[in-house]
């Protein structure tokens, strides 16, 4: 019960996957997709947001072609969730409808770790290189410090003018590290 001033101070914890989730929660109210393996900690932070509601899709191509009509029809970005491997594969046919209608669409798909693996490189998919031909802007977030900024840079991307998709691939690794709260004054 006796909080000392030292422990009221300290940052409160949360994962990568809240980062992502809580940026998120500034300007999307819903976002499509097919649960799996890689994005589970993303999910779980989907579940936990009072503001974002999952739309559960069949197929992730068929979550990408909703969210780019979310993004037709209403001037902001649709979001897609899917996991890696085949999964994030079914995305280049969202990315490409969004791409000639000019309809703002953002891609999230997991990636297996990158810092260390007890899976080696099994359903290690280039998504970058694959999907940077048919959207506006392919990353990789390499670190949980870099949730915020490529998030930010992918929805301004997206809806800049001539307005399209984006996608942002977020390994498994960096949704689960801890770190700290974010500060939104920066």
């Amino acid at each position: 019960m006796g909080w000392t001033r030292q422990e009221k101070n300290q940052p409160r914890m949360i994962k990568g996957s809240d980062r992502v989730v809580a940026v998120l929660e500034e300007s999307v109210e819903r976002i499509y997709g097919v649960p799996g393996e890689e994005i589970l900690d993303i999910m779980e932070s989907l579940r936990k947001s009072k503001k974002i509601k999952f739309v559960p899709t069949r197929t992730e191509w068929g979550a990408a072609l909703m969210a780019a009509t979310e993004g037709r029809l209403t001037g902001r970005p649709g979001v897609s969730v899917a996991t890696c491997g085949p999964g994030a594969l079914n995305f280049p046919n969202g990315a490409e409808y969004a791409h000639l209608g000019g309809f703002p669409l953002v891609m999230i798909a997991g990636q297996k770790p990158i810092n260390s693996s007890l899976h080696g490189h099994f359903q290690v998919t280039p998504l970058v290189s694959v999907m940077e031909g048919l959207t506006k802007f392919a990353v990789q977030i390499g670190s949980v410090q870099m949730i915020r900024p490529v998030l930010s840079e992918a929805f301004r991307i997206a809806q800049a003018e001539k307005q399209g998709p984006v996608s942002v691939v977020i390994p498994e690794d960096i949704a689960a590290e801890e770190c700290e709260e974010m500060n939104f004054d920066y």
